[in-house]
């Protein structure tokens, strides 16, 4: 990788940046401090990422700006390199001490924020706060990216790509030999793997990296989040592969469906239309739109084409340190678009017993029109056709 296509995981500088996001609102609210427990919350105000699993994790940054974090003995020498004032550790979960009242035991400050919303959690804290906030506006703070998050997830989505391209290259000779979806899927994003492995520093080592997809053909494509199964694709199927990919912690989306032989004319109608519905819900993604509406707007083409019926989700969703996040572009979220939000765009046909159809990329939200990033989609229809013997 060339020197001005380095990239970096995300910097101290951005922790401090977010941090200070959060101190601001703990004054705003006139709270004590601030207890952070989601896993991505925790590393979007940190850098420290572990394996999340039962043993909850937690971040806290009072008002006067002092930082504690609560883990378990497990995590010991991981959290040693994150910039933190305190490290609190409790042995194990479930533990004698819930690891929760761990945290709360350990705090003196009276009114708080959370990020928790399990009942039976803020049931456990009520009585060990004069004040607990649980409506603060936190979920709202990782919606609009900042530029180290912005350049991850663009460099996430060109592996995302990448996985389309090697599948569109060599399918045609795997399918020939009788490779099943289940394989399919290890070669493509093993082949992205390795490029990213070889692309990105040593500095990545202690970060989220990863590339996994998904392939469906024939009528298993009907089941947008079926399994890859043993099944070997056929000619003149429909062949789906979504790729997620994440740099960093930060995620990025491509997808694409594949028709193995020359399409029909019902095949080449529906690719039409799932490009448009793409280009629709782009063309819309401008700041000061509500999400709700740029699913409209983009699904009004599933009408025009005579395809509502075979319709069963929204357009898109967030992405960014998870890869499905908040807003969404769906009916019901009344969210305003703001510049650099990020989100997939996901059209998809759903046909029983007969085939799918989904296309999948990754958009920013820009002034004027959104801007798609992962590009494999943007290929002329015959890139997407595989011409089997």
């Amino acid at each position: 990788m060339s020197k001005e296509n380095k990239i970096s995981p995300l910097s101290e500088n951005f922790y401090q940046s977010t941090r200070k996001k959060l101190l601001n609102l703990i004054h705003e609210k006139n709270l004590d401090g601030f207890l952070v427990t989601n896993p991505a919350n925790i590393f979007y105000f940190t850098g420290f990422f572990y394996v999340t699993n039962e043993r909850p994790s937690g971040f806290f940054l009072s008002k006067n700006n002092k930082s504690k974090l609560f883990i378990p003995l497990l995590e010991k020498e991981n959290a040693e390199n994150v910039n933190i004032d305190e490290v609190n550790i409790y042995e194990e979960f479930p533990g004698e001490i819930n690891p929760y009242s761990f945290m709360a035991n350990n705090l003196s400050e009276n009114n708080i924020g959370t990020d928790i919303k399990n009942v039976d959690i803020l049931n456990l804290l009520k009585n060990k706060f004069n004040k607990l906030d649980l409506n603060t506006g936190l979920e709202n703070f990782r919606f609009e990216k900042l530029d180290e998050e912005i350049k991850l997830i663009f460099k996430a989505s060109k592996y995302a790509d990448l996985a389309l391209e090697n599948l569109k290259e060599n399918a045609k000779e795997l399918i020939n030999q009788h490779v099943d979806e289940r394989t399919l899927v290890k070669i493509c994003t093993e082949f992205a793997k390795k490029k990213m492995l070889k692309e990105l520093s040593s500095e990545f080592d202690e970060t989220p990296c990863n590339v996994v997809a998904t392939i469906h053909s024939g009528p298993r494509g009907a089941f947008p989040h079926g399994k890859s199964l043993s099944r070997i694709p056929k000619k003149n199927e429909t062949l789906i592969c979504g790729v997620g990919a994440c740099v960093g912690g930060l995620y990025a989306e491509s997808g694409v469906t594949f028709i193995l032989g020359e399409p029909n004319k019902d095949q080449e109608n529906i690719i039409k239309a799932m490009k448009k519905v793409n280009d629709v819900a782009v063309e819309n993604l401008k700041e000061g739109n509500v999400c709700e509406e740029v699913n409209k707007a983009a699904s009004e083409v599933y009408r025009e084409y005579n395809l509502t019926n075979y319709v069963r989700h929204r357009i898109g969703h967030g992405m960014g340190f998870e890869g499905h996040e908040a807003p969404w572009l769906s009916p019901g979220d009344k969210t305003k678009l703001k510049e650099n939000m990020v989100f997939s765009n996901e059209p998809g046909i759903y046909r029983p017993n007969i085939d799918g159809y989904r296309t999948i990329s990754s958009m920013i939200v820009g002034k004027s029109r959104g801007t798609q990033i992962s590009n494999f989609l943007d290929k002329s229809i015959d890139n997407r056709i595989i011409n089997l013997n």
